[in-house]
């Protein structure tokens, strides 16, 4: 939970379906069909996990940077792009997608929400379908994918629009990468802080690392 004394990590499941779900259940077949084909509808549906910050903080004061994996017990187990994208349901293939975290722009997380919140009314047209579509990718990205400890939006995540840009890129590879630059960063923290102290915000998808 964020504010614990050990670590913080934003990336809730169960938070992020909760602001999903009222806009996903108005969209047509069409669309829900469009996010079926590009693995993005399961995404939206997925089961409240519990966001465990004790398990988080204790798997990642067994990271070794050396090895890139965990030690459980006498066995070291790394997290692959494969698993990520089996968790994740999305196809280990396309584009490689670089993450840069800046230049950040003036939109975030409370902005998404606000967005959402718009556009979640019983209307229908083909403009604000469009619109519909284009923010659940973006509140993909930014809330579940990549969510940042300062809840602001990277330009380099606001610059996919819509579900034709989210299929060229490889987001398991991406989101991969992106934690174990976490995992790294940590390690260190954890090397001199002592067990029980606080070691920091974990950003990115840790929902697959509970998993």
């Amino acid at each position: 939970m964020p504010g614990s004394k050990y670590l913080s990590s934003r990336c809730s499941s169960k938070s992020f379906t909760a602001h999903v779900t009222p806009l996903v259940n108005i969209l047509s077949e069409d669309s829900k069909e469009a996010l079926r084909l590009a693995c993005i509808f399961p995404l939206l549906m997925m089961p409240g996990i519990p966001q465990n910050i004790p398990l988080l903080y204790v798997l990642l004061r067994l990271y070794n940077r050396d090895k890139q994996a965990f030690l459980i017990g006498n066995y070291y187990m790394k997290l692959t792009v494969n698993e990520v994208a089996l968790v994740l349901g999305l196809p280990n293939s396309g584009v490689p997608f670089k993450f840069t975290r800046s230049p950040l722009l003036d939109l975030t997380h409370k902005c998404l929400n606000e967005k959402l919140s718009e556009v979640t009314e019983e209307e229908w047209s083909p403009a604000l379908e469009e619109r519909r579509i284009s923010l659940i990718v973006k509140y993909l990205l930014c809330m579940f994918f990549f969510p940042l400890k300062n809840l602001k939006v990277p330009a380099c995540l606001d610059a996919i629009k819509d579900i034709q840009d989210f299929v060229k890129y490889n987001w398991p590879q991406a989101i991969h990468g992106f934690l174990h630059s976490q995992f790294d960063g940590l390690s260190k923290i954890c090397e001199v802080r002592g067990a029980g102290e606080n070691i920091g915000y974990l950003e990115g998808c840790s929902t697959v690392l509970l998993v």
